[in-house]
């Protein structure tokens, strides 16, 4: 999963991954993977919140990124539905997620499932 992440642009250790799925648990986020032949080769993160601006929560994809080698095989495709499942099971009523200026193929991967650009998203680094 770390490498995986690294391929989305966070380079992150395996140790920091497996404390942070602890975390993720804690607070009843879902994480969906897909492995091939004993190999992670996509993962999926899934974050519910309950909003003031809505009657039902919102389902976030967190993260979301499939192996360079394995792209293209429907890997992505199968990862966003098992998300979007799960959403509706949780009552949610929107499901949406956050993506960089620089990712053109990925934005054209999720028109292609039918998710629709809505809107910017602005954000500072939090020092600690």
């Amino acid at each position: 999963m770390a490498g995986l992440l690294g391929q989305l642009g966070y380079p992150t250790e395996p140790s920091a991954v497996e404390r942070r799925l602890e975390r993720l648990q804690v607070v009843g986020d879902r994480v969906v993977v897909a492995e091939m032949e004993g190999k992670v080769v996509g993962l999926a993160h899934l974050q519910v919140t309950p909003a003031l601006e809505r009657e039902r929560p919102a389902a976030k994809i967190g993260a979301l990124v499939v192996d360079d080698a394995h792209r293209g095989r429907g890997i992505g495709r199968a990862l966003v539905q098992a998300i979007e499942d799960e959403a509706r099971l949780r009552g949610c009523e929107l499901l949406f997620l956050t993506t960089a200026e620089r990712r053109d193929a990925a934005h054209a991967f999720y028109e292609r499932l039918g998710l629709k650009h809505t809107g910017r998203r602005y954000g500072r680094t939090l020092s600690e």
